[in-house]
């Protein structure tokens, strides 16, 4: 019944247009991520950089060989502007690196994520995981293997997450509810019952269209709507010259706006919108009016 409750919606928005709320400029919740921590003479101007951009939220992504003692100066500071921190973590090798076909091979973060809760007071927000199981060469000749670790290891950050009393945020492409594991479940319902939030890497510049991300959002999003769940999507800032179109990078902040306001104003809204990543975001402003 839910799922053709679901499709009646569906119809009933791409029969009358997506966005169903008024066009002008919306409030929006603005994310970012940031792939390498900062030397700590440069996070107190990362974080005003952050706060100047008005970003609610950072995934700092994690090297689990890297000096915690600067991913607790980042949360300090970022928590005394009132910036959230989530830890973002993100090997593709983790997936298929298992040490038992029942739990993934993955000491490494999860003890690096208990020694740093143990040394320091100055604690995350939540816990990103970005493992893109497409990208490992298994996916094209044991799709099935892939699916089946790739779940596991993130059922071993859900339990992780939930010892530490953190939310578990994911980062998912905007297709994997094409993909269907073992039981005949789509990746992303399966992933977006199990995490507290779900970031789809939704990588547009036009919202309408069939291409368009309202477009290719629009079933996770009525899944997400229809349990209560919190759903983000992200727009790219960087270089991509194979794939020009996909990026911010070369066009124009009319466009983003654009892009961001017709998000925001449709009926089924993300949570947020993530802008990846908080560099090429800058350079994209600087360059920009």
């Amino acid at each position: 019944m839910k799922r053709f409750l679901i499709g009646v919606v569906c119809l009933s928005l791409l029969q009358f247009g997506l966005p169903l709320k008024s066009s002008a400029a919306v409030s929006v919740t603005r994310h970012t991520v940031i792939w390498s921590i900062p030397e700590a003479k440069s996070i107190s101007t990362k974080i005003n950089q952050l706060a100047n951009r008005q970003m609610k939220r950072v995934y700092l992504h994690v090297a689990v060989e890297g000096d915690r003692t600067l991913y607790r100066t980042f949360v300090e500071k970022a928590h005394a502007v009132g910036i959230e921190v989530y830890f973002l973590f993100g090997q593709p090798r983790w997936i298929t690196n298992e040490g038992t076909t029942a739990r993934p091979n993955v000491e490494d973060p999860l003890a690096w994520i208990s020694t740093y809760q143990q040394e320091t007071i100055s604690h995350p927000d939540g816990i990103s995981v970005d493992l893109e199981p497409y990208a490992l060469p298994e996916w094209e000749t044991d799709q099935s293997g892939v699916i089946a670790s790739y779940e596991r290891i993130l059922l071993a950050f859900r339990e992780k997450s939930s010892a530490e009393g953190l939310p578990l945020q994911l980062f998912l492409p905007f297709w994997f509810h094409t993909i269907q594991d073992a039981s005949g479940r789509s990746l992303s319902e399966w992933a977006m019952d199990l995490a507290d939030e779900v970031t789809l890497m939704s990588y547009r510049t036009v919202y309408g269209g069939g291409n368009g991300l309202g477009a290719i959002t629009m079933s996770d999003a009525l899944y997400a709507a229809s349990n209560g769940y919190r759903l983000s999507y992200a727009i790219e800032f960087t270089e991509l010259p194979e794939t020009p179109d996909i990026t911010f990078y070369g066009k124009t902040r009319t466009q983003l706006n654009q892009l961001v306001n017709q998000s925001m104003a449709s009926s089924l809204p993300p949570s947020a919108i993530v802008y990846h990543d908080f560099e090429a975001y800058q350079a994209f402003m600087r360059s920009t009016q």
